[in-house]
């Protein structure tokens, strides 16, 4: 399994987003959040011209989390997850009611989450998304 993978989607402009992944830790296993000691994640508008730069959304760059609020103890199988009969244990709900995280319509956002294990390396769960 690759190390790293962008996941895809389609969003609302101005609107939130049930952001769902597997994550697995270095030994093949799913995450808990009792292996995790702290969560950030960060929005940012991908530049047209140069998908290497990015342009931070206000109000969604380096956001602190609670590790439980996006790590699940246990694989959960329900209606939000369409992609295998695995699971996810991955689940974060996007706060956009301070500032809209998606702001314009026919463009790109990345969105990361940096993942700090009690032990071992920054875990990076990333997501692609266009708003239409």
């Amino acid at each position: 399994m690759p190390d790293a993978a962008e996941i895809y989607g389609i969003v609302f402009q101005k609107a939130s987003a049930t952001l769902l992944a597997r994550v697995l830790g270095a030994d093949g296993n799913p995450i808990t959040p009792s292996q995790i000691t702290a969560a950030r994640y960060s929005v940012a508008l991908v530049d047209d011209e140069d998908p290497t730069l990015l342009n931070p959304v206000a109000g969604h760059w380096d956001v602190p989390l609670s590790p439980s609020a996006v790590v699940l103890a246990t694989v959960q199988k329900d209606a939000l997850w369409d992609v295998d009969e695995t699971g996810y244990n991955f689940r974060h709900i996007l706060d956009i009611t301070q500032a809209p995280a998606f702001p314009e319509a026919q463009r790109t956002y990345r969105i990361e989450y940096r993942l700090t294990p009690q032990t071992g390396q920054e875990i990076v769960v990333r997501f692609r998304v266009r708003a239409i």
